[in-house]
């Protein structure tokens, strides 16, 4: 037991001599903290103190629990189309708007409301310079380090949209929690980064170059769009409404077929269709509208058929000889002049086609 005791005050000891040195050293969690404070000082002047810093490792399917839905959503892009994501949340906005606005942060809680594209570009020096001085926090005190250069991308509507333009499935989640102004407001910052796999040691063998990453807008163009078909609207009292019942018929109009409208997720027009069928399956007609204008597609260029220039070369006079026992009559009709190309050019010789001559010809016979 003695033993067992002497063992475990000496792992104790190393342990915490351990802890020291590490705390001397640069980490993720200590770069953010360091780089967050020092870019709200310098650009807008604001004493801003790190309370907390989380570091969680998260799966792409949690992304909605991990940044949830109110406040601000941030796309970043980084080095090799590699991408992440910045959420604050309504206060850490507040307090950002409001020092840039007012001069100082207002104490006391701000009222939730929806982010705007001006908030988000309100804050985007900010959030460059602190993806910035985190690379170059790192760079000074990780050897090795690779700066992962992100910065602002685009305002994302909702993590939805988010998940969609994320390619990893892996990410490193940080919540920052940070006083913004003297106590006046509390708010929070998590940002998510892929996780960086590191280099593999080169052994002197060669390694099959990995594909390049696909941009956003390759990611855009190819995002699922949900669109619905509005057939008519109809407006009814609200007692008409609390009666509707399964097999009850609501009467329509006979031009609502031909004035269909397509409506986006929000409810706005997209474009005007029609109704109809293609090959037995239900379908609607895109059409352009003064509502709903649709892009006009270019015509596709066309090939002109080449020219074909005559020989420079006469073509040879064909003659029929005399035979004996041919009639006179053929004998007369002499020399028949047969040229290939009259038939499509005209030639010298008008409109004439040599197919009727070969008729009348054996017509005469």
């Amino acid at each position: 037991m003695g033993s067992q005791d002497q063992n475990s005050v000496i792992h104790r000891k190393a342990q915490a001599a351990r802890g020291g040195f590490d705390s001397r050293l640069m980490s993720p969690a200590r770069a953010l903290r360091l780089a967050l404070a020092l870019s709200a000082d310098t650009l807008f002047d604001l004493a801003l103190t790190v309370v907390t810093v989380e570091q969680l490792r998260i799966p792409l399917s949690d992304l909605q629990t991990a940044l949830g839905e109110d406040g601000l959503l941030l796309l970043l892009e980084g080095d090799n189309g590699a991408r992440g994501a910045l959420a604050l949340d309504p206060q850490f906005l507040a307090g950002l708007i409001e020092v840039q606005t007012t001069g100082a942060v207002r104490a006391g809680a701000a009222r939730a409301r929806p982010a705007t594209r001006t908030d988000a570009a309100m804050v985007a020096p900010l959030i460059n310079a602190l993806l910035e001085g985190y690379d170059g926090q790192m760079a000074g005190g990780v050897e090795g380090y690779q700066p992962r250069k992100f910065e602002y991308g685009v305002m994302v509507e909702d993590t939805r949209s988010l998940s969609l333009a994320l390619n990893a499935p892996d990410y490193e989640l940080f919540h920052i929690t940070a006083d913004l102004g003297p106590g006046a407001k509390t708010g929070r910052l998590s940002l998510l980064l892929p996780v960086q796999v590191p280099a593999a040691k080169s052994d002197g063998k060669k390694v099959a170059a990995t594909p390049p990453r696909q941009g956003i807008e390759h990611v855009a163009v190819n995002a699922p769009v949900v669109l619905d078909v509005a057939l008519a609207r109809v407006s009814l009292p609200l007692k008409d409404v609390w009666a509707f019942k399964p097999g009850m018929r609501v009467p329509v109009a006979r031009e609502s077929l031909g004035k269909t409208q397509v409506l986006g997720s929000r409810g706005h027009l997209v474009a005007e269709a029609r109704l109809g069928q293609v090959n037995g399956w239900r379908a609607v007609c895109l059409v352009s509208s003064a509502a709903a204008p649709l892009p006009e597609l270019e015509a596709p260029e066309t090939i002109a058929p080449p020219e074909v220039t005559r020989p420079a070369r006469a073509v040879p006079k064909m003659t029929v000889r005399k035979v004996a026992d041919v009639p006179a009559a053929v004998e007369a009709a002499g020399e028949v002049h047969f040229d290939p190309y009259a038939a499509s050019h005209g030639g010298d010789g008008g409109d004439a086609d040599p197919m009727p001559h070969a008729l009348s010809v054996a017509q005469d016979v």
